[in-house]
């Protein structure tokens, strides 16, 4: 009798094994992305454009396209360039003809033609000459050929593109609008821009360069938007010790370069644009408050206002505490640098 309860035990046993083996596991879906970025003006776009290489890496995020809405040719060339040195070399650009800051911009041009042990740090295969696609234009192929109610859309220059975008006709891509395509295929748009709280009062950078744009996106676009003001990637300072320390070949990584031609080193930079994209991909982690819903309209002067709603669409990001800014400081370092997190004080 012993002889059999141990043999059917051991079955019994067996059997759960094979079944926990053989039950499917879950498979996480990559998060569909859109970024449209006007690197050039500000290092933090091309930190926050490898936070995103480095979540496609892990397979977190399908990125589907990048649109520009600084309107300099180097710009394209920059992000070319960088797209493969991530092996994205396929990524579909977009770009803002006759858009925001033409100018070159502090670390573009410089880093194009930095030569370190004989060779170039970036090695762009498409420029102004290619004819890429009018940003708008980008955007309504990208969003068509998604589920519905699926892609992020993560912003952090000026919202020429966006705008572009929402005042759109029925094209060969869609028979929608612009509004409605978004309104069919967006999940949340997380953007950079605007000031919010008491702290600071001036209008925020990236809303004044289009302000008529701005008004545009805050007013017109039909889902959930996320902003990280000012006021919140001034609270968390980059650390320079990353920029030596965490990259291989520091010396000719083009991101390091980049960082010291466009300050004097040591510096530690504003996360302005890194704020929106950690948000928009993990906000599971909680790294940031949420304000209560409501609405954000942009004056004439570029000031970003918010009113309070329950049927508002917009909130705005909000950090409080030196532990939670370095506990998300430390996730914005790992992130960018695709290591451990370290301790960022050192």
């Amino acid at each position: 009798m012993k002889i059999y309860k141990y043999i059917t035990s051991v079955a019994i046993l067996s059997f759960c094994f094979l079944s926990a083996c053989n039950k499917p596991t879950e498979t996480k879906i990559p998060v569909p992305v859109i970024f449209d970025t006007d690197v050039g003006n500000d290092i933090d776009d091309v930190l926050a454009m490898q936070m995103l290489f480095n979540y496609e890496k892990a397979g977190t995020i399908d990125l589907l396209g990048i649109t520009i809405s600084k309107s300099n040719p180097y710009s394209i060339e920059y992000i070319d360039g960088y797209c493969r040195l991530n092996e994205r070399g396929d990524i579909p650009l977009g770009y803002a003809y006759n858009g925001a800051t033409p100018e070159d911009g502090g670390y573009l041009r410089q880093t194009l033609d930095t030569i370190i042990e004989g060779n170039k740090i970036l090695y762009p295969q498409r420029s102004i000459k290619d004819n890429l696609p009018e940003g708008y234009k980008l955007l309504r192929k990208l969003l068509a050929s998604q589920p519905d109610n699926s892609v992020v859309f993560i912003a952090v220059g000026p919202e020429t593109n966006l705008s572009r975008l929402l005042c759109s006709e029925a094209d060969e891509y869609s028979p929608l609008d612009g509004k409605s395509l978004v309104a069919q295929k967006v999940k949340l748009l997380s953007v950079m821009g605007g000031l919010y709280g008491n702290e600071f009062d001036f209008p925020e950078w990236n809303l004044v360069q289009d302000i008529n744009a701005a008004q545009t996106v805050f007013s017109e676009w039909p889902t959930p938007v996320i902003a990280s003001g000012w006021e919140l990637g001034n609270k968390l300072l980059y650390p320079h010790q990353s920029i030596l320390n965490d990259f291989p070949n520091a010396y000719k990584h083009p991101l390091c370069v980049s960082y010291q031609i466009y300050d004097k080193m040591p510096y530690d930079r504003q996360t302005w644009d890194l704020t929106s994209v950690i948000q928009a991909i993990e906000p599971e982690k909680d790294y940031f408050e949420l304000s209560t819903k409501g609405t954000i309209t942009i004056d004439s002067a570029g000031h970003s206002l918010f009113n309070a709603s329950d049927k508002g669409q917009h909130q705005y990001l909000m950090i409080q505490g030196n532990e939670n800014i370095q506990r998300t400081l430390g996730a914005i370092v790992r992130q960018v640098t695709g290591k451990e997190e370290k301790n960022i004080n050192q």
